[in-house]
């Protein structure tokens, strides 16, 4: 018998991301590939998401990862352009050490990327630990149209899928990311991430689910197939395996892009023609 899940119409529309971008030419690229890929046959946009962090964007200095992966400074001015058609959403991917320097760097890459930006993705948050309502209300009331992808990494899922639903039900967010990669490459465990997925469908919350890890065009169906089969909506986001070139110099490779873009269009196809 099938569970019955929050209306699929109350859940935020899903996407598609692409992480690591870092310019415009590669942003209009990414467009054209969705376009010939029939990306629009499907209700998902494509989350173009671009790299902030306390190094490269409050200290302006360029960490380990590279201009090309994380844009530095003023820079990220540039590193996307305003979709009109919300064909493509750019996402600011945040990633700022202790609340003093989210508060600042948020303000800093808000005020950088306010020509483009639908979002921020707010990375290392040790959000079951401490209590970022406050901080979430006021972010929300200040740029109300930003939506918000929370992650929940590995150090939160370590807690209980209880635990973990019951925290999102205080904050504000759009859609909660399962991630225990962090950007690093390492495989999502699909039988161990289902339970968490499982615990936010059946509750209340109209909070859409990502899932990242790993994710590339030759194994984002067995990794995470049977859940967007399972699940309605769901969303992914691949960066660490879509990029090439010598290591702390990459740069987003266009051609693993155009082939995980296709893939995932048609995994959501084969999910959306399977019996619930």
């Amino acid at each position: 018998m099938s569970k019955i899940y929050c209306l699929q119409e109350e859940r935020p529309q899903p996407y598609i991301g692409i992480s690591g971008v870092a310019n415009q030419e590669q942003h209009e690229r990414l467009f054209k590939i969705a376009i010939s890929e029939k990306f629009n046959t499907i209700d998902y946009f494509l989350m173009i998401g671009v790299q902030a962090t306390t190094k490269t964007q409050l200290l302006e200095i360029e960490n380990k990862m590279g201009q090309m992966w994380h844009p530095v400074g003023q820079t990220i001015r540039d590193a996307a352009f305003e979709d009109e058609s919300g064909f493509t959403k750019p996402f600011i991917h945040c990633f700022f050490e202790g609340r003093e320097d989210l508060g600042a760097g948020l303000a800093v890459v808000m005020k950088r990327t306010q020509n483009y930006s639908k979002g921020v993705q707010l990375n290392g948050l040790h959000w079951l630990d401490e209590d970022y309502s406050q901080f979430l209300n006021k972010f929300r009331d200040a740029y109300p149209n930003q939506d918000i992808i929370l992650q929940a990494n590995h150090r939160i899922m370590e807690s209980s899928p209880q635990e973990i639903v019951r925290a999102l039900g205080r904050l504000p967010v759009n859609y909660v990311l399962f991630d225990r990669s962090g950007g690093r490459g390492i495989n999502l465990v699909s039988e161990y991430i289902r339970p968490y997925i499982d615990e936010v469908y059946q509750s209340q919350l109209n909070i859409g689910v990502s899932l990242a890890g790993g994710l590339e065009a030759s194994n984002v169906e067995e990794l995470i197939g049977p859940l967007f089969s399972e699940f309605p909506k769901l969303s992914c986001d691949a960066e660490g395996k879509l990029r090439c070139g010598q290591e702390h110099k990459t740069i987003l490779d266009l051609n693993a892009c155009n082939a995980f873009i296709r893939v995932c269009k048609d995994m959501v196809h084969s999910a959306s023609k399977k019996p619930t």
